[in-house]
């Protein structure tokens, strides 16, 4: 039995998805899992997760194993094995009782020259059935990068609709595809939303797009 840390490098203000998998993994093989303390210092391995760039690193030292990951890291090559990537997340990590976390799909159709995803994930490409991960609950926030250029994506998105789970993609639909496909603003119509519909404006190009997509 090993005694494992999790260091949260970004901060507790928004869950963090390999984290959660992490402690997942490691419990379901018998493990203790906790968020580290530099105090206590017995681990047999820390995990230290960052997403973002602008996040000062953890400097906190640890007399054992240290693994380092994340976008944050700039860290684009290091993936979770798929044991870990496809087990359902330790929701108990942050006492999350009511929303689950997930990707349904992988990658990105675009190139923007701004963004990290085609050198981390490539092309789009199915990554989870919405049960993998689900668990149970009725609400889910989906951080899926364009889900809606991928088949698998709507397929996923017709069965939310059908089973009347709340979503919110955080990362914002692309208002292109809306503007283009009446089909796909149909289904979107359908869909429970937890707040509202978030669509990418990362540049005042889809502008047109976006308003074509509202109206």
């Amino acid at each position: 039995m090993m005694r494992i840390g999790l260091v949260s490098v970004d901060g507790h203000n928004f869950p963090n998805l390999a984290l959660m998998k992490l402690s997942a993994w490691h419990k379901q093989q018998g493990d203790i899992v906790e968020w580290a303390s530099p105090i206590l210092d017995d681990y047999d391995r820390v995990y230290m997760s960052k997403v973002f760039t602008f996040t000062p690193d953890c400097l906190d030292i640890y007399h054992c194993d240290v693994v380092r990951g994340g976008t944050g890291y700039k860290d684009y090559d290091t993936v979770l094995p798929y044991e870990v990537e496809h087990i359902c997340p330790d929701y108990s990590l942050y006492g999350n009782e009511t929303t689950a976390y997930g990707f349904l799909t992988r990658g990105c159709v675009n190139k923007c020259p701004w963004c990290v995803v085609p050198n981390k994930e490539g092309y789009i490409r199915p990554n989870a059935d919405i049960d993998e991960f689900i668990d149970g609950r009725k609400e889910a926030v989906l951080l899926d990068n364009n889900v809606l250029a991928s088949d698998w994506g709507l397929a996923q998105i017709e069965q939310i609709v059908e089973r009347k789970i709340r979503v919110d993609f955080n990362q914002g639909l692309d208002a292109r595809i809306i503007a283009k496909n009446p089909d796909i603003a149909r289904l979107l119509a359908k869909v429970k939303w937890s707040r509202y519909i978030r669509m990418a404006y990362d540049s005042s190009v889809v502008e047109p797009y976006v308003m074509n997509a509202i109206y």
